[in-house]
Formats: C-alpha cells, structure tokens, sequence
C-alpha cells in the first residue's frame, strides 16, 4: 500500500490509497495536519499498517483473528441479532484468539482445532459450551469456503464434544408461590412474573415495552429482546419469526401489569425529562433499563433468603412450560406459548415430562380394554 506526505502553507499532510472505484482507479485519501514531517510520516505508517492488517486486503496471509473479527463486523452485525453476535462476540474474543487466533486462515487443520476443544474443556469449558464454540468456528469458516476463501471447512473434519442431555431445574407449584410473595415488593417482580406465567427469555421480558402491552385485552406482544453490553442496552427483534408472538395474561399478571403501569406513569410525570423515554415495562424507579446483570443479583438474593432452590433465572421458563404440560396443556400450544420454531424442540426438551403425561393415555387404554381377558 503506497502513500506519501506533502506540505502546504507550512503544514504537513498524508495522503494513501484506499482501494479501487467502480471503475477500477485507485481511490486516494487525504488526512491532516501535523506540525513536523516526522508526525505526518509516523501517521502516514500507521494508516497504511492499519489498512494493510485488515482481511480484505491480505486475504492469503489473514490470520484466524482477523478473520473472525471480520466476519463479525461485516457479516454477523449487519443481519443477526444482538445477543446472537454478543455470544459470537463471547466466544471469538475470549475462546477461539487467544488459543489459534495468531494461526493463518489458510494454514487451519483440523488437529488445531480439536487441540482447541481440548483445551477449553480442560480449562473448565462444559461440553455444551465447547460446542457453542465449535459451531461458531464452523458457521465462521463455511462462510470463509463459500466466498471462496478456502477450500474446505476444517471444522468438518472435527468430531464436537457431546452434549449431555438437559436437565431443567423447573420449581414445584408451592415454590413459584413462595418465591412471587418473596420478591412481590421488589423491582425484579415483573420480570420474575412474566417468566413464570408466560414463559418469556430474559432478554424478553427485560425488553418489553409498553407500547406490546394491551392492559384491556389482556394480551401481552413480544417483538423485541433486550442486551447488554458495555453498560448500554440493544433493543433488536426477536431471533426467529416463532419468537414474535402474542399472548393472553393471566389475571395475577394482569393486575401487576395494570398497577406497575399507573405508577410509572406518576413517576414520569413527577421526574418530568429525567425520567427514561424508552418506557420499558421493566425498569428501575427512573424509567432506566433493569441490566441482566442486576436482575441475576437480585434474583440470587430473592432465592438464597427465601430458602429455594438455587435455579437460573432461566429455569423459570422451564418451570412455566413444565407446569403448563404437567397440567394437560397441549404440546402444541406450549411450544407456540413458548416461541419455539417447532414443535419437536418442545418435545425433545421436555420429553421427560411428555413420558410422565403417558401414564394417563395407558389409564384411558386400560379402561378402555378392561376384560377383554
């Protein structure tokens, strides 16, 4: 990549080119000013070591790093969703550079990466974690193939570690009405309530804005899923077309929803601009976003004094969907409830309560056929 400095009007500029326009002349950029030639040629070095760095302009010689970061950047931000990129995010920056990021793109063997998956089960990664990390190197990697960057996807050579089955850790009935009683007077109530009686992700419930709240219909609209990230929140749509959905609320949440409402409303009007404009269903006293990380804390809390079991804000889901099959509720209708793009991840997910439902059909069997012998 060439460039050069030049002074005018006793000031010194850069100047270096940044690729080819349509019609194939190079494009030439102009930066400035420094005081001295030495500043301008040290700037001039470091724009030209920048550019030269990035994936599209050392394709052959890229390493896994900027590879990843690219793909990132350029092909996961502009069409998934925020949380899926963060944990891509998660998994490139803290799993996959530090261990092979410094290897060539096109020098990758497959012995490279199972020595990876190694490491970060030795390390402490769980199974379902190293996976997480293999299928984000091979979505990484086919894009790398099909745009024909490489030839082949290593991570098709690699055999993943298993996953153990899932095993949620759903709550009794008597426990869901013990922990809503422990935490009824405090700020993580809603959430806690919406992920109980209709299933919702965090990232759910803590992006749900009124404007999806229909209080005399009784209808609540999930569109929209909240992230964190570097204190600030990311409202996207939700994952799949499944995710978007509208759902009948039962009177309890009802009520808290219609109550929450009118003293957020007091609130704004008293804190007047200061008050946050997002309006999120679930907030603190100001309006500002509830941060996963505040919801996790409190949540622990609301457990630990209430003696219940130490459970994942994320088991309340399961709690709800096991609750709701346990109770003769269609698999169909759950799934739908649920969000899930099909009826077989409810199925496979729960199966170990869908066996428990089949006692009664052998019931009506037996019944049924009662002596014929």
């Amino acid at each position: 990549m060439q460039g050069s400095v030049a002074k005018k009007r006793n000031r010194w500029y850069i100047y270096y080119y940044i690729g080819k326009d349509a019609n194939g002349d190079w494009k030439r950029k102009w930066e400035g000013s420094w005081a001295t030639k030495r500043e301008a040629e040290r700037a001039l070095r470091a724009r030209i070591d920048e550019l030269e760095s990035t994936f599209e302009r050392k394709v052959d010689d890229s390493t896994v790093a900027v590879f990843l970061r690219h793909w990132l950047k350029e092909v996961c931000e502009p069409r998934l969703a925020a949380n899926t990129v963060n944990g891509y995010r998660v998994n490139i920056e803290k799993h996959i550079i530090p261990h092979i990021g410094s290897i060539q793109l096109n020098r990758l063997q497959p012995k490279d990466l199972q020595k990876l998956y190694d490491d970060l089960a030795d390390d402490g990664l769980s199974g379902t974690s190293v996976r997480y990390v293999h299928n984000n190197l091979h979505r990484a990697l086919q894009y790398a193939v099909k745009t024909q960057v490489l030839g082949k996807n290593a991570a098709d050579f690699v055999e993943p570690p298993k996953i153990k089955g899932f095993e949620a850790s759903p709550l009794t009935p008597e426990q869901v009405k013990t922990l809503l009683r422990s935490c009824s007077e405090t700020e993580i109530y809603l959430p806690v309530l919406l992920a109980v009686t209709l299933g919702l992700r965090r990232g759910e419930a803590l992006g749900l804005q009124w404007d999806c709240v229909d209080i005399d219909a009784k209808t609540v609209t999930i569109t929209h899923s909240a992230s964190f990230r570097q204190g600030g929140i990311e409202l996207s749509t939700t994952k799949t077309k499944n995710s978007r959905r509208t759902l009948l609320m039962p009177d309890i949440l009802h009520d808290a929803l219609e109550s929450a409402h009118s003293k957020q409303e007091d609130a704004a009007r008293f804190l007047g601009a200061a008050y946050n404009p997002l309006r999120l269903v679930c907030c603190r006293y100001d309006g500002k976003p509830m941060t996963s990380g505040v919801l996790q804390h409190q949540f622990h809390d609301v457990l630990e004094a209430a003696t219940l079991p130490t459970i994942r804000f994320h088991d309340l889901r399961h709690t709800n969907a096991t609750l709701m099959l346990r109770n003769a509720v269609p698999a169909k209708i759950v799934s739908s409830m649920l969000g899930h793009s099909s009826i077989g991840i409810t199925l496979d997910t729960y199966s170990h309560v869908i066996t428990e439902m089949q006692e009664g059909a052998i019931g009506v069997m037996d019944g049924l056929l009662k002596g014929i012998s």
